[in-house]
């Protein structure tokens, strides 16, 4: 398998992975992801289960903090790297501060399997601005992560992923979109954010800007925060 895979990229082969009809490792991903997680932690599913935006007004009511778009916004990175703490790549304007309640399930042999979100602060302009910070459920796509794992170690498949990567990056993104909005128990609770995680001079986007511009759109608002 290894010298076939190194064979095709020697041909330097162009494979549209998004006309593949399903069988490529983006759907697989959304597929996963979605039955997997957010088809558990998203939607209300009776009295004794809160879904995400039960979770966000009991937050709300808890800590007395306005939440102003009641949506899990999960980040779609061209990159595919999504680190540990989003606080890293926000530049000092967001800071993670509490988790949602847990979500247990039984799932596939494990007992008590427990889900949670976080909740990050996020200060227009830096901590030091006099804006109103937001609060929003925020994190990033983990099969991303997984992903990106993949492409930096040499397994037999790795150099065909890292070559085909924007494609499948978008495939995963474009069979997620069609699958939470063809849920309406998950369309109006979540929003992806697909987006180029660099600028034009090779740094890294402020990702809290990214999450604020959303927030204005969302809301029908032009992006204007100011100090």
């Amino acid at each position: 398998m290894l010298f076939k895979i190194l064979d095709l990229l020697q041909q330097n082969l162009d494979i549209n992975v998004i006309d593949m009809n399903g069988l490529d490792y983006g759907s697989g991903m959304a597929y996963s992801y979605y039955y997997g997680y957010l088809r558990i932690i998203l939607p209300s599913t009776g009295t004794n289960i809160n879904g995400i935006c039960e979770k966000l007004e009991n937050f709300e009511d808890i800590h007395n903090v306005p939440i102003s778009v009641k949506k899990l916004f999960i980040l779609i990175p061209f990159s595919t790297y999504i680190p540990p703490d989003l606080k890293s790549l926000s530049y000092g304007w967001m800071e993670n501060i509490q988790e949602l309640e847990q979500e247990v399930r039984n799932r596939a042999g494990i007992m008590n399997r427990s889900y949670h979100n976080n909740i990050y602060k996020i200060y227009p302009n830096g901590p030091n601005s006099r804006n109103k910070p937001e609060y929003v459920a925020v994190e990033g796509a983990t099969p991303l992560l997984t992903f990106f794992e993949v492409q930096k170690h040499f397994h037999p498949e790795s150099a065909i992923y890292k070559k085909y990567s924007k494609q499948i990056i978008k495939t995963f993104y474009l069979k997620l979109k069609e699958l939470i909005y063809n849920d309406l128990d998950c369309r109006d609770v979540c929003e992806l954010i697909y987006y180029n995680d660099y600028n034009s001079d090779g740094t890294k986007v402020n990702i809290a800007e990214v999450i604020l511009k959303r927030i204005s759109t969302l809301k029908g608002l032009e992006y204007t925060y100011t100090d």
